[in-house]
């Protein structure tokens, strides 16, 4: 990991040479920026100017969890939480509480603007628009950071040059919802979308700077998720799935060992869903890192096992505690093994590689084999969020099956072949009794997805045996949809638990459904003593936000 330190040190030198106006949306801020004719038209340049992105990122990172977990139901504070904790759990978020610092993400826009506004996108090298990735990158960095502000702030205001003066900080600037912003985005990002990741760089085993990017059609899917056009957000998911050959595999799958039907220990060794949260693993998709090795101490690790701030909620204990796993149809046993050892650990149940002598703690940010000591990452996408996502926009499109089968069994020939898993209208575009054409987005004959398994399989078994885990008979198809949602919702906090997204899983769901009471009900259910005062809160969809 030394090569990511050496890179993100770079990061923290070299960001004061991209123009910066931290602080230019705060009204009482009295620097002054002075604009220069300063074209990048060079790759050097471009560097220099994405690496100040990148450290303005990792000010979003921490928050990121925070914001995205603790004000959600999986995660909960403990009574070593510090007051700024406390008030973010009990959604009483204070406008000088650290965490709501509106300025820092408009800290990252701003950079990003600087860059896309200068840059010589024509420029050309070795036959190639050489510039043009880096540009890309920006404006999907700009999109994500833009959604996240909308999504904890209830508006953003939009803008698309850098702001170099604070007398152009505090011009009037359109001000737009999410809904109101989610078409600007689009329309922003679709020229790009085919346009490739900046250049790799080896930051170790298996570990590339791709992996700092934002992959543009995943961006995309979301936010037509949002705009509620699903089949497009399926196809944009379903690209990147086939272009990088995503797939769920049992590679970190928990497993238990069962001799003659009884289950006798479970495997840490071989299989082990918390390999996942290694540095170095093919599950990532977009991190944003930092080191340690810099004085920048690892807040999500001080809070999670050092320190001991915040915990997995009851509510998630128990959501684990209540699936089913599945050796075949005769042996079963409860529990989803992706919580104890996998999210979470307890006294009672060390691993070989930690001593916890708290309560249950959150594992997801130990980062195994000691790397908590020289490097921290967030993982905002990973390829199980990028299915689940590809689940939910392909139910919401109208195939409740196939979402569930993605779920269930995983997506690869043998799966799609089953007309009692997935029924034809779903995967075919044309079809007679014998034959089919593939909807462009549900196309998984190629050997590689071979090895796909259901998401769920990966804490519950062999879930192509289990039985009774089924689409019910139902009344309508708009019934099996709201249905196969609620198991996707469900199948998020089992799979990503304490990760970042649930507050705005559940808020993009209630928006959908027209239905505050879907967020208010589950996240209420985690304040045991105070219910009523906290789900009438959320009834009122304005208390979604942070206020300023």
């Amino acid at each position: 990991m030394k090569k990511i330190n050496q890179i993100l040190y770079g990061l923290i030198v070299l960001a004061g040479i991209a123009t910066s106006c931290d602080t230019m949306l705060d009204v009482n801020s009295e620097r002054t920026m002075f604009p220069e004719n300063h074209k990048i038209d060079s790759p050097n340049d471009s560097i220099y100017s994405m690496m100040g992105i990148f450290t303005k990122l990792q000010k979003l990172a921490d928050r990121y969890v925070i914001l995205g977990e603790l004000r959600a139901d999986l995660m909960d504070v403990t009574e070593n939480a510090s007051s700024e904790l406390k008030e973010i759990n009990n959604l009483e978020i204070s406008s000088d509480n650290p965490y709501n610092a509106i300025e820092d993400y408009y800290s990252v826009i701003n950079h990003c603007n600087y860059l896309i506004y200068n840059i010589d996108t024509a420029l050309v090298s070795g036959g190639e628009k050489s510039l043009l990735k880096e540009y890309a990158a920006a404006k999907a960095i700009r999109a994500w950071t833009y959604m996240q502000l909308a999504m904890n702030y209830g508006k953003a205001k939009y803008y698309t040059e850098p702001l170099l003066t604070v007398q152009a900080a505090q011009k009037q600037l359109p001000e737009y919802s999410i809904s109101e912003l989610v078409p600007f985005l689009i329309h922003d990002l679709e020229p790009v979308k085919n346009v490739e990741t900046p250049g790799r760089i080896s930051l170790g085993v298996d570990m590339s700077s791709e992996k700092l990017f934002f992959p543009i059609p995943l961006l995309l899917g979301d936010l037509y998720m949002w705009s509620g056009q699903f089949e497009k957000a399926a196809r944009e998911y379903y690209s990147l799935i086939e272009a990088k050959r995503y797939v769920i595999d049992d590679r970190y799958r928990s497993t238990w060992t069962v001799d003659n039907g009884v289950f006798v220990k479970r495997d840490l060794i071989d299989q082990n869903y918390l390999d996942i949260f290694e540095l170095t693993t093919s599950e990532q998709i977009t991190l944003i890192a930092g080191s340690t090795e810099l004085g920048e101490e690892d807040e999500l690790y001080k809070m999670t096992i050092a320190n001991y701030e915040v915990k997995p909620s009851q509510a998630a204990i128990d959501n684990w505690g209540k699936q089913i796993y599945y050796y075949n149809e005769n042996a079963t046993i409860t529990g989803d093994l992706r919580g104890p050892l996998g999210a979470y650990i307890t006294p009672a149940t060390p691993t070989p590689n930690i001593t916890f002598n708290h309560g249950n703690g959150i594992l997801k940010y130990y980062l195994m084999w000691n790397e908590a000591e020289v490097s921290k990452a967030v993982m905002v996408y990973r390829v199980a969020t990028l299915y689940l996502r590809y689940a939910e926009a392909v139910n919401r499109a109208g195939k409740p099956n196939l979402a569930f089968a993605v779920l269930k069994h995983g997506m690869n020939a043998d799966v799609l072949a089953v007309d009692t898993i997935v029924p034809r209208h779903e995967k075919y575009s044309v079809y007679t009794d014998s034959t089919g054409t593939f909807i462009d987005y549900v196309n998984f004959s190629n050997i590689v997805f071979d090895n796909n398994i259901g998401v769920h399989s990966r804490g519950c078994g062999n879930m192509h045996r289990a039985t009774d885990y089924v689409i019910p008979a139902l009344t309508t198809k708009e019934d099996s949809i709201i249905y196969v949602e609620d198991k996707i919702i469900e199948e998020l906090a089992l799979e990503t638990a304490f990760e970042g997204s649930r507050f705005h899983d559940l808020m993009r769901i209630a928006i959908r459904r027209n239905d505050p009471a879907f967020l208010a009900d589950k996240i209420a259910a985690k304040h045991i003593g105070n219910i009523q005062a906290i789900r009438s809160k959320l009834m009122n969809e304005n208390n979604w936000y942070l206020k300023k």
